[in-house]
């Protein structure tokens, strides 16, 4: 059943009609506990899917998708939209893709401006079409698009539009063909981000990117082009074959091959700035060797919900006593089987008397054995070839 029109039912009704789809199609599989990883599937195929329609043709106000993350996350962690169990991460990272440790969720806020930077890119490509015609006589007769401004009384359309053009600044570049290009003011470097020089030297005469040329040609110039940027600036210029058939300089979306825009990659682009400005916020480190560490994990030959089961691990959002008492959810830590002071997964998992017998038996029976692993760095040190060999892991 298709989702009805902004138009059949009013901006407010359909607004409020996408978290009552959302929670429609959750709370119906709630009852039956699925496993966490037929939740992720639930999720993405469904509760992920209903707001595409709406997301594509007005901004969604910020409390209707608060409530769309909200019954989402709560049915990822309680198996139930009006569960409220805890959240043992935060949404930011469950957004995030799995090769960066997040669960590849979307942040619907970030989708919505990714989707309405569609609608921009077609007023650009598409300028003789009626709906570009109408838009442009009514908010921007005398200037172009990229320069339109947002005035008083503009209707709900036009203001997501102008939203989403924030996401083409950020992709848009200009290709080079004569050369008529701001050489400081403009996007047309692909290689860099964003897409123009970052200091302009002292030595710098050029003003166009046609003053980069040979003369009379479209070949560059390299001495004038070292001696005008930065030397990894200048590399990047001399990997730029400007176009010998374009009679202009011609707009095109950076994060695309065939420079068409694309939702996937805006919403990745928006995402990376997203998680970096949170990364930066909480001091989190990024090692290089943890984004191996996720994709060893997907990739292990287990059934989906054991592979979800040890993210969770990883991330240390299991209730052991020990992250109980940090949440100041218990008042004590320690384990009620052997006694220890602190039940820390590392100790669930290999130091307990039951676990010790555990791992005899599977050595006795399997002839498997782990080696000793560090307490701190053990969820991912398993995943090292050294340490255990894939059959092992699996």
């Amino acid at each position: 059943m298709g989702l009805p029109t902004a138009a059949e039912r009013g901006d407010a009704d359909a607004f409020n009609y996408v978290p009552a789809r959302v929670r429609s199609f959750v709370s119906g599989w709630a009852e039956k506990q699925l496993s966490c990883a037929a939740r992720e599937v639930l999720i993405k195929a469904n509760a992920q899917a209903v707001p595409t329609y709406p997301m594509s043709c007005f901004k969604l106000s910020p409390g209707i998708c608060k409530k769309i993350t909200s019954m989402v996350s709560n049915y990822w962690w309680g198996s139930s939209v009006d569960n409220h169990k805890i959240h043992w991460l935060r949404w930011e990272k469950l957004t995030r893709p799995k090769i960066h440790g997040g669960m590849g969720f979307r942040d619907f806020n970030l989708f919505n401006q990714a989707m309405l930077g569609k609608q921009g890119w077609r007023l650009l490509m598409r300028p003789d079409s009626l709906c570009a015609k109408v838009l442009k006589g009514k908010y921007y007769p005398s200037t172009d698009f990229l320069s339109a401004t947002k005035k008083k009384r503009s209707s709900a359309t036009w203001r997501s539009i102008l939203w989403g053009r924030e996401v083409l600044k950020k992709g848009l570049i200009k290709r080079v063909g004569p050369g008529d290009i701001d050489v400081w003011r403009d996007n047309w470097i692909p290689g860099l981000r964003p897409f123009k020089p970052l200091v302009r030297l002292p030595t710098a005469e050029v003003d166009k990117v046609a003053d980069l040329f040979i003369p009379g040609t479209r070949v560059w110039d390299e001495q004038e082009v070292r001696r005008s940027f930065l030397v990894l600036e200048a590399e990047e210029v001399l990997k730029i074959k400007p176009s010998l058939r374009l009679q202009h300089d011609v707009l095109a979306w950076a994060l695309e091959k065939n420079g068409t825009y694309s939702v996937r990659s805006a919403y990745r682009m928006l995402k990376d700035d997203h998680r970096a400005v949170s990364m930066a916020g909480s001091n989190e480190q990024a090692p290089s060797e943890q984004s191996n560490v996720w994709r060893a994990l997907w990739r292990v030959n287990v059934p989906p919900k054991i592979r979800v089961f040890w993210w969770r691990v990883i991330h240390n959002s299991l209730p052991s006593k020990s992250e109980m008492k940090r949440r100041h959810i218990e008042k004590a830590s320690f384990c009620e089987v052997c006694g220890d002071p602190d039940e820390s997964l590392y100790h669930v998992f290999f130091l307990c008397p039951v676990a010790k017998r555990l791992w005899a038996e599977i050595k006795r029976l399997f002839g498997i054995r782990i080696n000793t692993l560090h307490p701190q760095s053990w969820t991912a040190d398993i995943f090292r070839q050294e340490v255990c060999s894939s059959s092992s892991v699996e």
